[in-house]
């Protein structure tokens, strides 16, 4: 693994709680500009969170884990789903969910976990090996039973990794150039060479690997191209320039960082997810969905095509 490069680390600003929803394990965190609402999921208690414009929280209860949303092109509204074991279509006006066609071959030993649409419409979602029971318990994650799926427009699959850990981080570039990928056990993120138009990868290298707090989760991108990492039991989201640099490291009030989204009218509120899992009970935020406002604005989210 190359080692990290690092640059002086100024002081970052202070995330406040907007939902204390007290999830198990957060995720997902999904901006919807069309209906200025934010999306997520709690992943042990088979939850989706809707957050609506007026502040109002509505959530949604499923038979399995929910681990990953993505906006689609459906003239009808609705999300892609991603639970512990296949892919749905869910419209959260009238609840109303129906089968995608993609089914993980290895479930149960293993689940769905992190994904998200890419630029020309795929989507991508990584797998891992089965850590929730059948009432949403904490179970051991076995290594090694993780993979890559990329999934086109009309449902063809192809898969585009294997032997992973625990799959995270699913993001690009602002040029669209770059796919960023990461596993949480091996504590590493890399880049792959992307073409926008084939929607292909090419071969990998680290770019971020072997920092010493948490693990990665969750990630997204801001316009300069710099990295939104959130590490779980860091209690951080570090922020990583387009060379590997770490620009900035953001401290939290509690200690299971998610995943985070850029969001609001002017993509400049960063919304993160925690969980309140693999904690202490003087973590009392533990689970709460966060908010802060940065200076340089996220990417708009990609839309899965149907």
């Amino acid at each position: 693994m190359s080692p990290i490069l690092t640059r002086t680390v100024p002081t970052g600003p202070v995330p406040i709680c907007l939902v204390p929803a007290g999830d198990r394990c957060g995720e997902a965190a999904t901006w919807s500009a069309a209906e200025g609402a934010l999306y997520w999921c709690d992943v042990n208690r088979f939850l989706i969170h809707r957050l609506a414009s007026d502040g109002s929280v509505r959530s949604w209860l499923f038979d399995e884990p929910v681990t990953a949303l993505s906006l689609t092109d459906s003239p009808e509204g609705e999300l892609l789903v991603a639970l512990g074991s296949r892919l749905i279509l869910w419209r959260w006006r009238d609840d109303r969910r129906r089968d995608h066609g993609f089914a993980l071959a290895s479930s149960p030993r293993a689940r769905l976990n992190d994904g998200r649409a890419a630029p020309n419409g795929d989507f991508w979602i990584g797998s891992m090996g089965q850590n929730v029971g059948p009432g949403g318990e904490a179970l051991d994650c076995e290594p090694g039973q993780g993979e890559l799926f990329r999934v086109r427009p009309g449902g063809a699959v192809s898969r585009e990794g294997a032997g992973l850990g625990i799959s995270n981080t699913v993001c690009w570039s602002p040029d669209q150039r770059t796919f960023y990928f990461g596993d949480s056990q091996a504590n590493c993120i890399w880049a792959y060479p992307y073409d926008p138009r084939s929607g292909e990868i090419g071969a990998r290298r680290v770019f971020f690997a072997g920092f010493d707090r948490g693990a990665p989760d969750g990630s997204c991108v801001d316009r300069a191209g710099r990295l939104w990492n959130c590490r779980f039991g860091g209690g951080c989201i570090v922020v990583v320039e387009p060379d590997g640099a770490i620009a900035q490291v953001i401290e939290m009030p509690v200690r299971n960082i998610t995943t985070c989204a850029f969001g609001g009218a002017d993509l400049r509120t960063l919304y993160i997810t925690t969980a309140a899992m693999m904690t202490h009970e003087g973590d009392r935020l533990a689970g709460s969905l966060f908010a802060l406002r940065v200076e340089t604005p996220g990417l708009d989210g990609f839309v899965a095509r149907l």
